[in-house]
């Protein structure tokens, strides 16, 4: 029962989707070279991070994501370079996602400004053959696999110094048509915009504050918006809290270690009808910067 109910989840998504397309991250203040590429390059150093999430555990056919983000400055030019690699899959549906980012930053009054473009391929399959349907012999439902290619573009701008941050991002640019229903349908690929602000605020010599907020609108969908708000005790120890509109409440903690080296964990609540099929949602990040500005000082990297 539970894989006809993904199923039918998933024909309804196909035929003329209207909603959040693209994968979501309670983390999302450290990945934000997936969704915006004017990011590449600003935490001046090279960087690698790697982010995992479990959606709406115990629940069958939920979505899982991998991402791996790398990217880097490129000084003597003002630039920024960056590669991010995505699989998602939720129900039938998997999805493979390359990015390949260029930035470019200059001088402003208020602190540096970054624009940045991306290019990416999204290889997008539906294997039907995982369905299991109650009725074997069904003409409406195909039994094979389908598969489509998916070229975009993504833009973006990101103003940034040491204690804030704002961007705005277009992630996909195109709309492209991603018909799988047999039946005939009019799916595409959506335009979501991106908002994002994050500012740091002393308290003492060793705690902090650190509010930070993403905002996703799609046309069609109601503007969708995570506030988080991180306490940080002696620049290592991160731990806050994070409310998604008509969504969920989200708890998380971070641990960024001297040697460059940090760790998450966040654990979602879902305050919607789902939250009695599930057991809420898991993500764990791990990152990496690999040189700091000055060898053996340590120089903390809130943004």
């Amino acid at each position: 029962m539970k894989k006809l109910l993904i199923i039918s989840m998933l024909f309804l998504l196909v035929n003329t989707s209207y909603g959040q397309q693209d994968p979501m991250y309670t983390q999302f203040f450290s990945n934000k070279l997936v969704v915006n590429p004017a990011y590449a390059g600003t935490r001046d150093a090279v960087s690698l991070v790697g982010l995992y999430r479990h959606q709406w555990a115990g629940m069958e056919g939920a979505p899982r994501t991998t991402t791996l983000s790398l990217h880097s400055p490129i000084r003597k030019i003002n630039s920024g370079f960056g590669i991010s690699l995505v699989h998602d899959q939720i129900g039938i549906q998997r999805s493979y996602e390359a990015k390949l980012a260029y930035s470019y930053n200059i001088n402003v009054g208020i602190g540096r400004l970054s624009f940045g473009l991306d290019a990416q391929i999204r290889k997008q399959d539906m294997l039907w053959y995982d369905s299991n349907p109650l009725d074997g012999g069904d003409d409406y439902i195909p039994y094979g696999e389908n598969t489509l290619a998916l070229p975009n573009f993504g833009f973006g701008v990101y103003l940034y110094r040491d204690n804030y941050y704002l961007g705005l991002s277009a992630p996909k640019l195109l709309e492209n048509r991603t018909d799988y229903n047999p039946v005939g349908g009019n799916s595409f690929q959506r335009r979501h915009f991106f908002g994002m602000a994050g500012v740091l605020i002393p308290i003492s010599k060793t705690i902090a504050l650190k509010p930070a907020l993403l905002l996703k609108y799609e046309i069609n969908s109601p503007l969708e918006l995570d506030f988080n708000m991180m306490a940080i005790f002696h620049e290592q120890f991160w731990v806050g809290a994070t409310y998604r509109t008509n969504d969920s409440f989200d708890v998380l903690v971070q641990y960024h270690l001297k040697n460059n080296l940090r760790i998450g964990y966040s654990y979602d609540y879902s305050l919607t009808k789902l939250s009695s099929v599930n057991s809420g949602s898991h993500e764990i990040m791990i990152g990496y910067d690999f040189n700091g500005k000055q060898k053996g000082i340590y120089h903390p990297r809130y943004f």
